[in-house]
């Protein structure tokens, strides 16, 4: 019986954070593990990659790492990864631009901001660009199995961004940080979202946070809810938090939500969600 789940290795936006503040909810930046159909998928490479040795099963050679975008707290975690230093791992890189992946890589890995450059990976790497069709994964397939499919939407967030939706058989998830929809992109959202098992959605502020910070990419926990409850999702995870909310606040606006909306909760670091 193959495996179907979702794990969350990084929820935190921004920056990564620590202390006996962030023990619930997790200090590590964004990065999501999927593993379905026989394959394993990561939607960005957060610090929260440092965490995939302890979850992902030894038996995959391969894994499929989707970048929504290029800002740092969603790739920091590379230049420290295992995966990327195993020489028998096959490794395949997805982005809008997939032709700026090994450049971004070089400039983040650059002196004097990283002792070592790409250079030293020794991991199998390939760069593919994802557009607005269905990518095929395959694994599954060679396996006389049910294929894994990856799509992708554009979102609004400054330089830009992409969220991805997974479908496998009768099971599908929507991966979408880094976004802030207005009335239109929100129901875009909702429509690409639409009936999904799992809805992971960016949710970094409260209502009088994003006042002070339109036009910084995120939107509130308000907003982020109403969206996931108008596709039909059957469980949403808020996502991204702001780096200054600690525990106690989140439990604080988890329990305040869960009074109406008791299928959406806040993502925690290391949580594992059967689909």
């Amino acid at each position: 019986m193959e495996k179907n789940q979702v794990t969350i290795l990084g929820a935190r936006g921004s920056i990564p954070v620590s202390g006996n503040g962030y023990k619930t909810y997790g200090g590590a930046t964004s990065c999501v593990l999927l593993e379905a159909a026989g394959e394993a998928v990561l939607f960005d490479a957060g610090s929260g990659l440092l965490n995939l040795p302890q979850h992902v099963r030894k038996e995959y050679k391969r894994i499929h790492i989707f970048l929504s975008h290029f800002h740092l707290d969603h790739l920091m975690g590379i230049p420290m990864s295992q995966m990327m230093y195993n020489p028998a791992a096959e490794l395949i890189f997805y982005a809008e631009d997939g032709e700026q992946i090994p450049e971004v890589f070089r400039q983040m890995m650059a002196e004097p901001l990283w002792p070592v450059g790409p250079d030293s990976f020794r991991a199998k790497q390939s760069f593919r660009s994802i557009g607005m069709s269905p990518v095929a994964l395959n694994g599954a397939a060679d396996a006389g199995e049910q294929s894994l499919t990856v799509t992708a939407a554009p979102v609004t967030h400054p330089g830009g961004a992409i969220a991805f939706r997974a479908d496998w058989g009768t099971h599908s998830m929507v991966y979408a940080t880094d976004c802030d929809p207005d009335e239109g992109t929100g129901r875009s959202l909702e429509r690409f979202a639409a009936d999904t098992d799992l809805f992971i959605l960016d949710a970094q502020y409260t209502d009088e946070e994003y006042e002070k910070c339109r036009g910084f990419g995120h939107p509130s926990m308000r907003t982020s809810a109403q969206i996931i409850a108008a596709s039909g999702a059957g469980q949403g995870l808020l996502f991204h938090h702001s780096p200054s909310h600690t525990d106690a606040q989140l439990g604080t606006f988890e329990q305040r939500l869960q009074q109406y909306r008791k299928n959406i909760s806040f993502a925690r670091e290391g949580e594992i969600i059967a689909l």
